[in-house]
């Protein structure tokens, strides 16, 4: 975490065997064709609070979800990447190891997950 912040990043996204796991403090979703994807919960991925609130949110908001190993290689060509916590909410990951990630923008899913998350948040409140 200390080397990621030592080159300007906010977060630690990590992989075990080769395989998507989390980040430091967040769990990190995969955005490909329009669907989100994360690894299975099991012994070396936290669920984070808001894991389950970001099923139940993609969903409602009739955005693809799924769970399944996710390699590397797939990460990084994702369309988007995203990062969810119970302090952070839901945020865009825009660069990976100093590369965009697709366009090095927010992109489309993460607005309308945002969106749709604060709609839920505000339902609650």
């Amino acid at each position: 975490r200390q080397l990621s912040y030592e080159q300007g990043a906010l977060e630690t996204v990590m992989f075990r065997d080769g395989f998507l796991s989390e980040a430091a403090a967040s769990n990190v979703w995969v955005v490909k064709d329009g669907k989100v994807m994360g690894p299975p919960k099991d012994n070396l991925v936290l669920e984070g609070i808001r894991y389950g609130a970001i099923e139940e949110i993609c969903r409602a908001a009739g955005i693809g979800f799924e769970l399944r190993r996710l390699p590397k290689a797939e990460v990084l060509a994702a369309d988007e990447l995203l990062l969810s916590s119970a302090t952070k909410e839901v945020l865009p990951i825009t660069t990976l190891d100093g590369q965009p990630v697709g366009t090095g923008k927010p992109g489309p899913v993460y607005a309308r997950l945002y969106a749709a998350y604060q709609q839920a948040k505000e339902a609650t409140a």
